[in-house]
């Protein structure tokens, strides 16, 4: 073998190795994620308990069917918990760590609405596990109506007739 080739086999060894460290470390860093978060909602469980909060629901997965050009998909959306407190029934979603330093951000406030409009609970609750915080979210959602279109059409044509009925009874038309 010439030195070319070893040097060619060094170099395609070397990155297949460091591929699978990174990998390695990958997973490493998402099974410590996994477990921190476990922990986070066992923690948070006992935490709702004692603010008065009754668990109605643990990991409560709700199937949503989606049509994308014609073709069906199957997927599911999972709250942390389902609670109830004051008549009152909320999804929680329990964030540890640096999930919870923007709360308005995008991507938690899609989330929240996902489980809002899922759910259909009373409210949202963010449980910041770090902090020990709970944030109450609400979502006032100002949807554009079809309806409003056909109404301001009907309108329209409505004041029409009843112009030109003034107007032929006047004796401007005719």
């Amino acid at each position: 073998m010439k030195p070319a080739d070893l040097l060619i086999l060094g170099i395609v060894f070397g990155a297949l190795l460091v591929y699978y460290l990174i990998k390695l470390v990958h997973a490493y860093k998402l099974r410590r994620q996994s477990i921190k978060s476990r922990r986070a909602e066992q923690k948070a469980q006992k935490y709702l308990q004692q603010q008065g909060y009754t668990i109605v629901a643990v990991q409560k997965r709700v199937p949503i069917y989606t049509k994308i050009d014609g073709r069906s998909y199957k997927n599911h959306v999972k709250a942390d918990f389902i609670v109830k407190k004051g008549g009152f029934k909320y999804v929680v979603e329990v964030k540890t760590g640096k999930q919870v330093a923007k709360p308005t951000g995008a991507g938690i406030r899609r989330q929240l609405l996902e489980y809002y409009l899922i759910y259909r609970t009373d409210g949202v609750l963010l449980l910041d596990m770090e902090n020990k915080n709970i944030h109450t979210v609400e979502f006032k959602l100002i949807l554009p109506s079809r309806a409003k279109t056909w109404v301001t059409h009907a309108m329209a044509m409505a004041t029409g007739v009843l112009l030109a009925l003034l107007l032929v009874k006047g004796g401007l038309i005719f």
